[in-house]
């Protein structure tokens, strides 16, 4: 792929029928790498399945592994919030 062209998941379609139903943050990337272990875990399905976080950082980035998280920090994108599903139906 040429550099010059528009990649689509550089602007990502919003989602505004939806909110998330924001559980925790981190406030630095320090606190991201002594809590996260703690925080991310625990949540589980209707089946007993462990259920994953979706982390999002001040820009509205996914922050899904150690890299992203890293380019949270030098990007000055903390806090990076994190949820497990949404709200229920706006009206």
């Amino acid at each position: 792929m040429s550099k010059d062209r528009p990649r689509p998941w550089h602007n990502p379609t919003p989602l505004n029928e939806y909110e998330p139903d924001w559980a925790g943050q981190f406030d630095t990337f320090e606190d991201w790498v002594n809590h996260a272990p703690r925080a991310l875990t625990g949540e589980v399905g209707s089946v007993g399945e462990k259920l994953p976080a979706f982390c999002v950082d001040a820009m509205g980035r996914r922050c899904h592994v150690g890299f992203d998280f890293h380019r949270a920090r030098d990007d000055g994108a903390f806090p990076v919030r994190y949820f497990w599903g949404f709200k229920e139906e706006l009206k």
